[in-house]
C-alpha cells in the first residue's frame, strides 16, 4: 500500500493501531450531519469496519487512508519548523493571510473501494472528516490527491472503472465537496447503490 503527501497532508492506508482514532471520529455525531449514516459508537463494530478496509487493500491494491497533517521535511516539529528562523532565533508572527495550522492528530478518512453495480464494478469515494479539520480544504486536498493518484484513482489495477459517490440528498457540506471534485448527479432513473432512501448517486467526471 502507498503512502500520499500534499503540500500539507499525509495519507497512509487505515492501520490496526489507528482503531482508536478510528472510533473517536466516527462515534463523533459531528462528523455526521446531514448524514443518513448513524455515527458507530460500538468498538466491536468499528474493529469489524476497520477490518473489511484492510482487507480491501490486501485483496484490490487500493482503499481508504487516513488524513494527518503532514511533518516537517526533516521530521521536526512542524510548529517548530516555522516557528524558527535559519540562525536559531524565533521569527516573526506569522502573515495575516497565512493559513492555520492544521490540528494534530487524525483528520480524517477518504478513499476509493471496488463497489459491485448493476452493470459491472465501479470505484466508491467516501470521505469523513474530523470536526476540528473542516472548513479548511483538507477533504478536498486529500480526495484530489486520491483521485490524481496512479494506483488509486480511476484506472487503478489497469482498469477504466466509473467512480462513484452516495450521499444524501440533503446532506449540502458533502455535496459541495463532491462538484468541486468534479462529481455531478446521476441520470434520475439510475439505481443508488444501497438502495437507502433519501440518497443520491454522483458520477465522477474529472476534476474541476
Amino acid at each position: 500500500p502507498c503512502e500520499l503527501r500534499t503540500a500539507r497532508l499525509r495519507l497512509a492506508p487505515v492501520a490496526e493501531h489507528e482503531l482508536e482514532e478510528l472510533l473517536a471520529l466516527h462515534a463523533d455525531p459531528r462528523a455526521f450531519v446531514e448524514d443518513l449514516t448513524e455515527p458507530v459508537t460500538d468498538r466491536a463494530r468499528m474493529r469489524w469496519v476497520l477490518g473489511r478496509w484492510r482487507e480491501s487493500w490486501e485483496q484490490h491494491g487500493l482503499g481508504y487512508l487516513t488524513v494527518r497533517a503532514r511533518e516537517a521535511a526533516d521530521g521536526t516539529d512542524r510548529a517548530a519548523a516555522t516557528a524558527g528562523a535559519a540562525d536559531g532565533h524565533r521569527a516573526g508572527p506569522p502573515p495575516h493571510d497565512a493559513p492555520a495550522p492544521l490540528p494534530a492528530g487524525l483528520l480524517g478518512v477518504v478513499g476509493l473501494t471496488p463497489l459491485a453495480i448493476a452493470d459491472g464494478t465501479a470505484l466508491s469515494a467516501y470521505w469523513r472528516l474530523a470536526p476540528a479539520a473542516t472548513g479548511q480544504g483538507v477533504a478536498s486536498e486529500a480526495m484530489r490527491a486520491v483521485l490524481a493518484h496512479p494506483q488509486l484513482g480511476r484506472r487503478a489495477a489497469g482498469s477504466d472503472r466509473e467512480i462513484i459517490a452516495v450521499t444524501a440528498a440533503g446532506n449540502r457540506p458533502s455535496r459541495a465537496l463532491a462538484a468541486r471534485l468534479g462529481f455531478v448527479p446521476a441520470p434520475a432513473d439510475r439505481p443508488v447503490p444501497g438502495g437507502r432512501d433519501g440518497d443520491i448517486l454522483l458520477v465522477h467526471h474529472g476534476s474541476r
